[in-house]
């Protein structure tokens, strides 16, 4: 699913947070979560990757203005349940 569009600002590191509170079970928490983008100019460090109990918490870096770049979550919670999504970032001037 798409979660969104956003926008980047080039060079910038920017820390984003996906909260899945409404899309987890009551009782479930996020077991795993993997970001990752298709760009060789914006990327996300997988060792940047953290969740935080119903949130999965993210840096992404870099960029070429005029880009548009589709980044893909992963997300597996205690239950077993996987949730795959996508968020479009078109990368402007600073």
């Amino acid at each position: 699913m798409i979660l969104g569009s956003k926008v980047h600002t080039a060079g910038n590191t920017t820390r984003w947070t996906l909260d899945y509170t409404r899309w987890l079970d009551n009782a479930a928490t996020i077991v795993s979560a993997e970001v990752t983008t298709p760009s060789t100019t914006c990327t996300v460090d997988p060792a940047s990757v953290t969740v935080l109990g119903r949130e999965v918490v993210f840096f992404l870096s870099g960029g070429a203005v005029g880009e548009t770049l589709m980044a893909s979550i992963v997300m597996e919670d205690s239950f077993g349940d996987i949730k795959n999504d996508t968020i479009s970032y078109t990368v402007v001037a600073p």
